[in-house]
């Protein structure tokens, strides 16, 4: 049985939770439970290509640094628990993705940044409980694709047209994916 999903523009709330210039990113939110790491993969395979930038915030546990060191994948450790990887090979997205399902599986969050001139350092996230989310070292010019991953779905920020309305998304989900019609934008 295919998982159901909607597409729809982003709710005002979601938008604020980040520290970014409205008017340069569109927000399209998608609802999907039981993120798997075949979407993941999906969504970067289709939608950007590599280099892709995961800014993994938390980690579980050590596992996640400990398979990263032990598949000789590089990262920039930003925090005690998080680290952000610079994903430019198929075998390094299949890994982090599955790290990334982990994560969203057990509600934490994963970004995902795409754009040109961009490096890991760039992306140290800073919260605080009252505001939101800041990464302070991004210049956001460099930056053409954000995508939020969480337990219950994404939210893509993006300044391509190839993502700019709630339309476009279902081509870039698995087909194993069911849009849900009449709870989306469309």
């Amino acid at each position: 049985m295919k998982k159901e999903y909607f597409v729809q523009y982003s709710d005002q709330s979601i938008i604020k939770s980040f520290n970014f210039p409205e008017d340069k990113f569109v927000s399209i939110t998608v609802g999907i439970s039981d993120i798997k790491h075949d979407l993941i993969i999906s969504l970067v395979r289709k939608m950007f290509g590599l280099p892709v930038f995961f800014v993994l915030d938390s980690m579980l546990s050590r596992y996640g640094k400990e398979t990263l060191i032990k598949n000789k994948i590089p990262f920039y450790e930003h925090s005690p628990h998080g680290a952000i990887v610079k994903v430019d090979s198929v075998e390094k997205l299949n890994l982090v993705s599955g790290l990334a399902e982990e994560l969203v599986n057990n509600g934490l969050s994963v970004f995902i940044f795409h754009g040109k001139g961009l490096a890991e350092q760039d992306f140290i996230p800073s919260r605080q409980w009252n505001k939101p989310i800041e990464f302070n070292n991004v210049d956001i010019n460099k930056v053409e694709t954000f995508v939020d991953v969480y337990e219950v779905g994404f939210t893509i920020f993006s300044k391509s047209n190839l993502f700019n309305s709630p339309e476009k998304i279902p081509h870039y989900i698995p087909n194993h994916y069911l849009l849900d019609i009449n709870s989306s934008d469309i």
